[in-house]
Parts: C-alpha cells; sequence; structure tokens
C-alpha cells in the first residue's frame, strides 16, 4: 500500500474515531480498542513511508550539490518528529560525514511510533513519553482515569472513552491537522496524532486496570 493509500485510511479511520459511535458496535471500548490498532497500524506504515520520502529528497540534494546548511537544518526539522531523540542527535553528528557515509546511514533509520514505545515494557524513548504524558494532560485524560476509578462501571467507562473520543477531534482541530485525504499530513501532524493515539491507549489501559477486568 502507497503513502496517499495508507494517510487515506489513517484519515478515514481518525474522522470516523472521532466521530459517533458506528453501528455493529455494542459499546465504547470495543469501538476504542479496534480503532485505536487500526490507525497505529496505518500510522506506522505512514510514518516509515514519510521518513523515507524526506531522506530521499535531501539525499537528492546532497548528490547534487545543493546540500546548504539551510537544507540540511530543513532535513532535520522535518525527521526531528519521525524519529527517536537518539536517533535524532546521531543524525546532527553524521551531517559532518562524506556524502557516501551520510547516504549509508540515512538508509538505516526507523521511523519511531510513540504509541508502540507506549506499549513497550521497558526502555521507551525518553522523548516520546515526555510527548505523550503533555499530550495526556492536555487532552484531559487524567481527569477522565480519576472518573472511572471513583465509579468503575460500564457506564462511566463508555461515557469517558466517548468524551476521549471527542477530546482527539478538538486536538486535531487546535494543531490543524487536516482530515482530509487530498491534504498531505506533515511530519509534525503525523506527531500529534501519533501522540494522541497513544495517549488513548494509555488511558484505555489505565480505565482497565481500575475496573479490574480485561476489557
Amino acid at each position: 500500500m502507497g503513502k496517499l493509500a495508507n494517510q487515506t485510511m489513517l484519515v478515514t479511520a481518525l474522522k470516523a474515531f472521532t466521530g459517533a459511535l458506528p453501528p455493529g458496535y455494542s459499546c465504547e471500548k470495543e469501538f476504542f480498542l479496534t480503532s485505536l490498532r487500526n490507525m497505529a497500524q496505518y500510522l506506522a506504515d505512514l510514518q516509515a513511508e514519510t521518513l523515507r520520502e524526506v531522506c530521499e529528497n535531501f539525499l537528492h540534494k546532497l548528490n547534487a550539490g545543493k546540500a546548504t546548511q539551510a537544507a540540511a537544518d530543513e532535513f532535520k526539522a522535518d525527521i526531528d518528529r519521525l524519529v527517536s531523540a537518539a536517533d535524532f542527535r546521531t543524525v546532527s553528528a553524521w551531517m559532518a560525514g562524506s556524502r557516501e557515509f551520510i547516504k549509508n546511514r540515512l538508509d538505516s533509520l526507523k521511523a519511531v511510533s510513540m504509541i508502540s514505545e507506549e506499549q513497550k515494557t521497558s526502555g521507551r524513548d525518553p522523548e516520546a513519553q515526555r510527548h505523550i504524558k503533555e499530550t495526556y494532560a492536555r487532552l484531559r485524560f487524567d481527569t477522565l482515569e480519576k472518573q472511572v476509578e471513583a465509579a468503575p462501571n460500564d457506564a462511566t467507562v463508555n461515557t469517558a472513552l466517548a468524551t476521549a473520543r471527542r477530546a482527539v477531534a478538538e486536538y486535531c482541530c487546535l494543531y490543524r491537522v487536516q482530515l482530509n485525504p487530498a491534504e498531505t499530513l506533515t511530519p509534525f501532524s503525523l506527531a500529534c496524532v501519533d501522540a494522541a493515539l497513544a495517549a488513548g491507549h494509555r488511558l484505555f489501559m489505565a480505565i482497565r486496570q481500575a475496573t479490574g477486568r480485561m476489557m
């Protein structure tokens, strides 16, 4: 599946996630988790394709002798939201290397996914965790978590997850994430979506723990 197809799938799923509960789902829990899983895959594929495109564009400039300081700064600004903090620091150091050295190193770069980092039990990327924590607070998911802890029943859970989905919609609007397949999602927009999905996963796991049963 190409970049445009993955972006279309992601945007379509995100629009559905931030809308009304679709027919066929018995409760918010099922829809919330299914949506997160699907969007995480679409997003991971899109992040990898975007990183590859950004690297190829910079290498084209490098091969053409047009890799100016401004071009290097623009490249680093683009990948800042696509790779881990450790990889970003390493890339900055690579810029002093030869053309072949830079090419070989860029070929080995991997996109980082905040939702994947959130699912790890150890070795999480610290910068990703910082973004998730900030987004969790901005979305007021901590308040929803406390509401479920105070009344861990199906009604409260459904209300909390429905509220969380509306909060993600407002968040996307705030950061001008274009929910239109015809509009290209920038690395910044992808990072915003990634952080929101990771925060959603953190909330879901917190609710599952609060209810004391599998969801």
